[in-house]
């Protein structure tokens, strides 16, 4: 943990706005060899939000609300839901979107299409989810 603290205060010291991806979810272990280190534990003693990435098709809601529900019992902050793979003309993407800000209370910040390069949303819209 010590390296990865001193690792984030180095780089947010030289960036304004720093984003801390966490790769496979947020029950991927990050060191389970030596300290049973998790990515919670990382976004804990980080005092990081987060936002909930998941691919747009089948079985995103099961994975969104029960990823929403494991971070709401630990006290995790969540701001918002990003889609991947995401058509607008695919009724089932359509459908996840709604089931899953209706299930979670969580508001879908962008649905990012095949090919996509930018995020689409508004600067202020982003600079309001780093604290």
């Amino acid at each position: 943990m010590d390296v990865v603290k001193e690792g984030f205060e180095k780089v947010c010291k030289a960036y304004d706005y720093v984003t801390v991806e966490g790769s496979g979810g947020i029950v991927c272990p990050i060191d389970f060899d030596n300290s049973k280190l998790q990515l919670e534990d990382v976004i804990g003693e980080l005092d990081l939000s987060s936002i909930l990435i998941a691919d747009a098709g089948l079985g995103t809601i099961n994975g969104v609300v029960l990823t929403a529900e494991y971070m709401k019992e630990r006290g995790i902050a969540a701001k918002g839901i990003l889609f991947n793979h995401y058509d607008d003309k695919n009724l089932l993407h359509r459908d996840n979107r709604f089931m899953c800000e209706y299930m979670t209370g969580l508001k879908v910040l962008a649905c990012v299409k095949d090919g996509d390069t930018e995020l689409d949303i508004p600067f202020e819209e982003l600079e309001a989810l780093y604290e």
